[in-house]
């Protein structure tokens, strides 16, 4: 009996070695497309994010600037400093000598008399609503340099006979505040006056090491000639600097008051009821999210900010 051998022709594999690659070329190209569009996507999200992120830290501490009363030391079209509010509290206590006490961030009874973005130091400024010349109907906040500030137990701090704290407090062993002033506080300052603590602080775009620009913050110092620290990144990169407000830059500031002129003066600062923030970035290389044609990537964001703390 004789036995057929099975097997392929030569045709037949070279047909199916040609689908194959076919098949091969086609999934790669899909997959390599695939890795170009979320790569793309990542990048533009990044961008919109950075945006995003400026717009809520700038909204954030302009909307709380005590402007009516330090208005804006430095306004250009592409920096601005101001006061920004980093806390609040009410005094525990009639003062002993130069230092206040506060109540605990958080409290038994789930009030919150004292709120800290961060802790205020020497370089930050106090208020305290009081009456300096003792007369009534003539509170205002008064002004004063922190000599020092830190955490001091209920006990002598906020016990609780000064009914701001109870008993449940000292259980769980909450702590006070306590800051001292650089001078004496007004004799007429009585327990439950408010406190708010302040600090100078700028906003710039600026020029990295690395050739791109960002969105910087300064600290400066709380009283006199402006003298900031060094420059810290917030976010970013954006678009290069270009001169003017409304240029095609980075980053843009516009001030106009409760008119609506628009204010370049800084003598006029007070004054300023509304500032509009223009962010503009990119990716850094050339994205694509339909089809092969790519490019560099651009989003804006614009912000109109009126500070609670202003000129009415």
């Amino acid at each position: 009996m004789r036995h057929t051998r099975q097997g392929f022709t030569l045709i037949e594999v070279v047909v199916a070695v040609a689908l194959a690659a076919l098949v091969g070329s086609t999934l790669l190209m899909t997959l390599r497309r695939q890795q170009r569009f979320y790569g793309s996507a990542a990048e533009i999200i990044q961008v919109r994010g950075q945006l995003r992120d400026a717009a809520d830290v700038l909204a954030a501490d302009l909307r709380g600037a005590a402007v009516a009363r330090y208005g804006l030391p430095l306004m250009t079209d592409s920096a601005v400093e101001l006061f920004t509010t980093i806390g609040a509290s009410v005094v525990c206590t009639a003062p002993s000598g130069r230092t206040l006490f506060m109540p605990p961030a958080v409290l038994a009874g789930g009030t919150a008399l004292t709120s800290l973005l961060a802790s205020p130091d020497t370089g930050d400024v106090a208020l305290i609503y009081a009456t300096p010349d003792g007369i009534p109907d003539s509170a205002q906040w008064v002004e004063f340099r922190i000599a020092a500030f830190g955490s001091r137990s209920l006990a002598t701090s906020c016990p609780a006979v000064t009914g701001f704290t109870s008993a449940a407090d000292a259980v769980v062993k909450r702590t006070g505040y306590a800051v001292t002033l650089t001078s004496d506080p007004p004799p007429a300052v009585r327990k439950g006056a408010p406190l708010r603590f302040l600090r100078r602080a700028r906003y710039s775009l600026y020029r990295s090491s690395d050739g791109n620009w960002y969105l910087g913050y300064r600290r400066c110092n709380a009283i006199g000639r402006s003298i900031c620290a060094a420059i810290q990144p917030v976010s970013g990169p954006y678009l290069p600097f270009a001169n003017g407000a409304i240029a095609d830059g980075g980053l843009a500031f516009r001030y106009f008051d409760t008119e609506g002129a628009e204010l370049t003066d800084a003598l006029l600062s007070p004054t300023v009821a509304r500032i509009d923030i223009v962010l503009r970035g990119e990716t850094a290389r050339a994205v694509s999210l339909v089809g092969d044609a790519r490019s560099r990537y651009r989003d804006s964001a614009i912000v109109s900010i009126s500070p609670r703390n202003r000129v009415r």
